[in-house]
């Protein structure tokens, strides 16, 4: 199977390793967390993102974690 690439997003640096066991596999992973006390969350396992809109395009599959707000902005890139 080929590469799949990965972008996760997360305001509280809550799925770090599921970006990880992910890379593991041999797919490209980018990882944002925007919470500035939790960014150092993965480092050195995953390559990371200051702005995960810029990766959006280059995504082929978008996780998300499960904190408030973030289902409104999936179902917006949904739409897209």
């Amino acid at each position: 199977m080929e590469p799949k690439k990965f972008l996760f997003i997360s305001w509280d640096g809550l799925i770090g390793d599921i970006a990880w066991q992910i890379k593991k596999e041999g797919n490209n992973v980018k990882y944002f967390i925007k919470d500035s006390k939790e960014k150092d969350v993965a480092d050195g396992f995953v390559e990371k993102t200051e702005n995960w809109e810029k990766e959006v395009e280059w995504a082929e599959v978008i996780v998300f974690d499960d904190v408030d707000g973030m289902g409104k902005v999936a179902q917006s890139l949904k739409k897209r």
